[in-house]
């Protein structure tokens, strides 16, 4: 019923000249002082929950921005010099504050979960490694009355660290899930950071007995699930590189992750138990043969009988699916650096039901920091077709790149009309950007238009601009503005974005004949 709507909505914009299909986001920024966020949640307290540097976790008041820091690891550490890599451009150790989960009936069951790095060796010898703690939430005091270690020794590297961490409820079961990367750098960017490459972190994704390159299950306590593939095993799947994103479709019991390709090939997959997602042979689809050795790898690839449901497993969707740039300048790689993820199904913004919504952190050539909306099949399990005329995915507020900086995660309010984003790095200060979805701001007509558009707004117009679904900007007019010619346009969808003398944002869609 809900899609009947949406298509129905976008065949009145056709009879009705006055009618915009598209949403109307008003853009803000929240006062709040970040420091290298990684993950923000909205909780059902009525806060913004956003792990920070050096083991914090932040509570944030989603009205005024007016913050508090609610905790503080004791035994974070940052890793040490002696860890550094004497190879290559001497990398040092991965460290810092990564996922945050609440529980799924927080507050309720009053329990919040955060990844740091400690270290597990010693002054001497120190070993970095990252560790999942389980902290117990008094709303009256405001404060954490216990501390639990429940995870220890999940892995570091160099790079690729993973790190994300999502809390849920599937088919009546709390699991936690976990993101570990391959920790590996790159042979194809940097042939020698390993000496042989054969100790390089990324060749061992494959290997049930090594913890990187998997994506880890465990029991709310941080005891291993009875039904995980292996016995006593916290692997769920294997063969990531780095999957920076975990979503939850709490209504299919499905669990979409998100991974950074190398050069090429940034994938979303759905996660089932035992599956193998092919790196570091296969990149992207396993038919592509868009990699040297990856037919071959296929092609004699054996199912492992010690693990049940072992098979390769295609991603749903690929950035890039291309062959390897002989570039070494990653800018001008075909990918788009995507980091988290939202399964969004809420009613606030009708047109964007049943999407997985992706956020990215790579101003490129060809991509920019923004949001991705993916539009799925009704079970869940595909990208859907159905809608030819309307590009799939639509892309979000890349045009806001420079003011948004480099987009690491997201949330939303109950309603689901309010997005918050944070960034860390690629704007001078780490902040939490708002964007409002609202009937208020701006109408535009006839729509669809042919030579002129007419802009209907409460406020005067200061600038306007419009760009295409490849995040391009096609056309910028100063000024008050009452209507634009885009009598140069070719026929397709396209956004426009308005700003007001009192600095207010809106955007929407409109189609040009």
């Amino acid at each position: 019923m809900i899609k009947f709507l949406v298509y129905l909505l976008t065949f009145i914009s056709f009879l009705n000249p006055k009618y915009t299909i598209g949403q109307i986001f008003k853009r803000t920024e929240l006062p709040t002082v970040l420091d290298i966020p990684w993950e923000i949640c909205y909780g059902k307290d009525g806060y913004l929950w956003i792990s920070e540097s050096s083991g914090r976790v932040a509570r944030v008041n989603p009205n005024s921005g007016a913050k508090k820091t609610v905790y503080t690891a004791p035994d974070y550490f940052n890793g040490s010099l002696k860890e550094q890599s004497k190879l290559c451009f001497k990398p040092k150790i991965g460290a810092g504050t990564l996922g945050l989960a609440l529980h799924p009936d927080f507050p309720d069951s009053p329990y919040v979960f955060l990844v740091h790095s400690y270290n597990q060796g010693s002054v001497d010898t120190p070993k970095t490694q990252f560790k999942i703690i389980k902290l117990t939430w008094n709303q009256i005091t405001d404060t954490f009355t216990d501390k639990k270690d429940i995870v220890l020794n999940l892995p570091v590297g160099y790079d690729h660290l993973g790190g994300r961490l999502i809390s849920i409820k599937q088919n009546g079961t709390y699991y936690l899930y976990f993101s570990a990367g391959d920790n590996g750098i790159s042979e194809d960017s940097e042939p020698d950071c390993y000496l042989p490459q054969t100790t390089n972190p990324n060749n061992f994704t494959q290997n049930i007995n090594y913890k990187n390159g998997k994506i880890h299950r465990f029991y709310l306590d941080g005891s291993i699930p009875t039904d995980n593939p292996v016995k006593d095993n916290s692997f769920y799947t294997r063969g990531h590189r780095n999957p920076q994103g975990l979503a939850y479709n709490a209504e299919k019991g499905i669990v979409y992750e998100i991974e950074h390709g190398d050069r090429t090939d940034d994938e979303i997959n759905i996660l089932e138990s035992g599956r193998n997602y092919g790196w570091k042979n296969v990149r992207g689809f396993k038919s592509d043969n868009n990699y040297p050795g990856e037919k071959a790898f296929v092609d004699t690839f054996k199912n492992n009988k010690w693990i049940p449901n072992d098979s390769l497993m295609d991603p749903i969707f690929v950035w890039c699916k291309s062959p390897l740039p002989a570039s070494n300048n990653y800018l001008d790689w075909c990918t788009v650096a995507p980091s988290d993820a939202y399964y969004y199904n809420l009613q606030g913004i009708p047109a964007w039901q049943n999407s997985l919504l992706v956020v990215t952190l790579k101003n490129g050539i060809y991509s920019d920091q923004q949001l991705y909306d993916i539009k799925l099949t009704e079970d869940g399990k595909k990208i859907s077709t159905d809608a030819a005329d309307i590009p799939n995915p639509t892309l979000w507020f890349g045009e806001d790149q420079k003011a948004n900086g480099r987009l690491r995660d997201l949330t939303f309010n109950p309603k689901g009309n309010v997005l918050y984003l944070i960034n860390n790095g690629g704007n001078t200060r780490d902040k939490i950007t708002v964007y409002t979805y609202t009937n208020e701001g701006i109408m535009v007509y006839p729509n669809p238009a042919k030579d002129y558009l007419k802009i209907d707004c409460k406020s005067q117009v200061k600038k306007l601009e419009i760009w295409n679904y490849t995040g391009e900007k096609l056309l910028t007019k100063t000024g008050p503005s009452a209507q634009v010619d885009i009598s140069m346009l070719k026929a397709g969808l396209y956004i426009i974005k308005v700003q007001t003398i009192y600095k207010a944002y809106y955007q929407t869609k409109f189609i040009k004949q």
